[in-house]
Formats: C-alpha cells, sequence, structure tokens
C-alpha cells in the first residue's frame, strides 16, 4: 500500500517577480483558481521553481489549509474563494518585499482616460461592491479592489486581480449587475465571488493616480460629490497605507506630497446604480473631472461606523480565538481572521498584546509584563490602552474569555 507522502500531488507554481513558489499539496483547485482571477501574471516555470515558497496550500478535511511566511499560524480548514485569497495575499506581500519603501494603498481603483481615480474610506464603506459594480463598465480598466502598489512616480500599478465581491448581493442590486457577477464569476464560496470580468487591468500596467475619492455610504440620498480638504486627504492616505515608513515625519512627507498632486473629493451615496453613474459622468473622458459635474463643499470629517466597543473589565482573562493570525507587513502588523479579511493595524503595543495572549490573561496580567517593555508609557495609560483593545478584539470576535 502505498504511503499518503507518495500518493499526494505536489505543484509548484513559480510566478514572475516572486522569491518564491507557491506550493499546492493536493489542492490542485487552488491553482486553477489563481488562473481564473489574474490577468497576466501566469506561472512561468512549473518544474524549475526554487527557493522557500511563498505560500503553501494544503488539501484536509473541510477545505484548505494555507501556510504562510507573513502569519504567525497557518489558516485552517478555508473554502477555496478564501484559500485563493489568502494565497493572493501571500503573493503580495512578497511582490511589496521587493520593492521596500515603495507606497501601497489600501483602496479600489480604475483607469479612464490614461489616469487612475482611487476610492478609500472606512471598513464597510462598499469599496469592493462598488470596484465589482464598475467592473461592469467595460471602457473601464479596473486596476484593484483592495491593494493599489505605487510607484516612485505617484503612478499606480496593477497586481492583476480581479475583485472580490461580499455575499449575497446588495438586495437593492440591478438586474443587470446580478447577470454580470453570474456571467463572470470565477472561484466562490459561502461568503465570497471573485467577478474575473474582461477589463482586469493585467498585472504590470501603470498609470498616473490623478483623483482620491473617500466613500461616504448613507442609508439614503442622492449620490453626489464634494471637496475634500488636504488635511483629511492627507489622513486618509496614512491611515489606508500599507507602507514602512521610516518616521511618522517621513509618513507625513509623502502623504502630502501625494495629496499635493491629486484632486481629492468624497463621494456620499446610498445606492450603488446611482454612485457608478455619477463616477462615469465625473470621470469617464480625457479631463481629470467633467466640468459640468457639480461639487458641493466640504462636509465633516468622517468618523469610522458604529461607535467604539466597550473597554474589556481588566479582570477578565482572555485567550485568542480560532482561525485568526498575525499578518506581518515590514514593520507593521495586521490581525486576519479565517477568512482572509485584515481587521486591524496593530501598533507596537497592540502587537505586543497580541504576542502575550498566546497565553490566556487578563489585562493587569498582560500590562505587568508591558510595563517592562515599554517603560515610557504611563501604566495607567498602558492599562486604558489595553482594555480599549481587548474591549475592540472581543467585539470582533478575535479573542474570546478563556
Amino acid at each position: 500500500m502505498q504511503s499518503l507522502a507518495m500518493t499526494k500531488k505536489t505543484q509548484l507554481l513559480q510566478f514572475p517577480g516572486l522569491p518564491g513558489p507557491v506550493r499546492l499539496d493536493d489542492a490542485y483547485p487552488v491553482g486553477k483558481g489563481l488562473r481564473a482571477v489574474l490577468n497576466g501574471w501566469s506561472p512561468s516555470d512549473l518544474t524549475g521553481a526554487k527557493g522557500a515558497p511563498v505560500s503553501a496550500v494544503s488539501h484536509e478535511a473541510g477545505g484548505y489549509r494555507v501556510d504562510s511566511p507573513y502569519l504567525d499560524e497557518p489558516l485552517e480548514r478555508l473554502p477555496l474563494a478564501s484559500a485563493v485569497c489568502g494565497v493572493l495575499a501571500d503573493m503580495s506581500e512578497a511582490f511589496f518585499e521587493g520593492r521596500r519603501g515603495a507606497a501601497t494603498l489600501h483602496c479600489g481603483a480604475f483607469e479612464t482616460g490614461g489616469r487612475l481615480i482611487a476610492l478609500t474610506g472606512h471598513a464597510h464603506a462598499g469599496k469592493s461592491t462598488l470596484m465589482a459594480r464598475l467592473s461592469a463598465e467595460p471602457d473601464l480598466v479596473i486596476y484593484c479592489d483592495d491593494i493599489l502598489p505605487l510607484g516612485e512616480d505617484g503612478s499606480g500599478i496593477a497586481l492583476g486581480a480581479a475583485p472580490r465581491l461580499r455575499l449575497p448581493l446588495p438586495k437593492a442590486a440591478s438586474a443587470a449587475f446580478c447577470d454580470h457577477v453570474a456571467r463572470h464569476a470565477g472561484p466562490s464560496d459561502d461568503e465570497y465571488c471573485y467577478v474575473c470580468a474582461p477589463n482586469i487591468a493585467a498585472h504590470g500596467r501603470s498609470a498616473p493616480l490623478s483623483v482620491l475619492i473617500v466613500l461616504d455610504r448613507r442609508q439614503e440620498g442622492q449620490a453626489a460629490l464634494h471637496q475634500l480638504g488636504r488635511h483629511e486627504a492627507i489622513h486618509h492616505l496614512l491611515t489606508q497605507n500599507m507602507t514602512d515608513f521610516a518616521s511618522a515625519e517621513d509618513g507625513f512627507e509623502k502623504a502630502n506630497a501625494l495629496a499635493a498632486n491629486l484632486l481629492t473629493l468624497r463621494l456620499v451615496y446610498s445606492d450603488l446604480e446611482d454612485a457608478a453613474a455619477l463616477l462615469r459622468r465625473a470621470f469617464v473622458g480625457h479631463a481629470r473631472i467633467n466640468p459640468a459635474v457639480s461639487i458641493g463643499k466640504p462636509l465633516p470629517p468622517l468618523e469610522p461606523e458604529g461607535e467604539a466597543a466597550p473597554p474589556a473589565d481588566p479582570d477578565t482573562s482572555f485567550k485568542r480565538a480560532p482561525n485568526t493570525a498575525l499578518r506581518a507587513h515590514g514593520e507593521a502588523a495586521f490581525l486576519w481572521r479565517k477568512r482572509g479579511q485584515t481587521l486591524f493595524q496593530l501598533n507596537a503595543v497592540g502587537a505586543a498584546i497580541w504576542a502575550l495572549l498566546e497565553i490566556p490573561g487578563s489585562a493587569h496580567d498582560l500590562v505587568l509584563v508591558l510595563a517592562e517593555a515599554f517603560p515610557d508609557v504611563n501604566y495607567d495609560q498602558l492599562t486604558r490602552d489595553c482594555c480599549a483593545l481587548l474591549g475592540e478584539l472581543h467585539a470582533d470576535g478575535l479573542i474570546r474569555p478563556a
């Protein structure tokens, strides 16, 4: 009888520009899914791949396991679309590693008239859904729905990945949009579906970034564009970046320089079709913006959706929730959960708290250790910060009472 090791089928997929291959063990559907969602970023050599894997996927009971050099523990029992997402995240990280110092924005972006319009904003602003809807516009070129690397000249660079749409579709989604998703559906599971439309920009395509739009989704009201002040634009460029800045001053200077060359706006909307139609009217063509489209006055600064979670009781012990992992990006750290979404960007204290939670503990327990590692932070402030973070992590299901 052959051993499992002898019967296991392994594929090594070497993608151009990456230091190592993607390893697939009995995970052919994941490789097929990667080919479906990527445009212009195909494996160049399936037999001579060298170096440590940038991502490793294996089939297991209940789904797939993704072992990543960028996560502190594997993601397990993933459905297909989430496994593809995890591998794409690893490939993106490996791509960024070869471009240290280059800026990377958390945004969606589309090209029209030879320039890029970027859409960003707080979580749940509808960025991915709107980018998937814009992929139904054949004259627009879709660069990304999540991550946009920038060149030194401020040009955006496409990774070549199709947008990933959260399911189910909004109840108000038009019949035409539903049909578009059905016709171009790629890898999918019960939560996500990749929309592999023909107008996805090929890997490596670039265009100058011209417009930055902050999304402001509301319950009702007609879509409208408003001015966005430089200070608020800089705030979003900093909070939505995935860049390793040398210092806070360096980050501000780079964000300020980038904002100086951009038209910065805020899109208030409630209806998906209304928002897409307004973006077409405003930006399709070679002018930076259609002068016939009215731009409203600045609005009060956006606040993150929802109220802040209550701080944790300092005496309650917590432990990490299953299938939650820490993804490193240079000096930055992001918490990921099983389905492959970035939920939190952690500062140094937050990353230390997460590391300490390998063993269950309360805020009081954690602060006793943190006080030695961060002697310059006031003890009471450290306790308040720790309780606040534990409260947020608990509210989002990333930790649970021990």
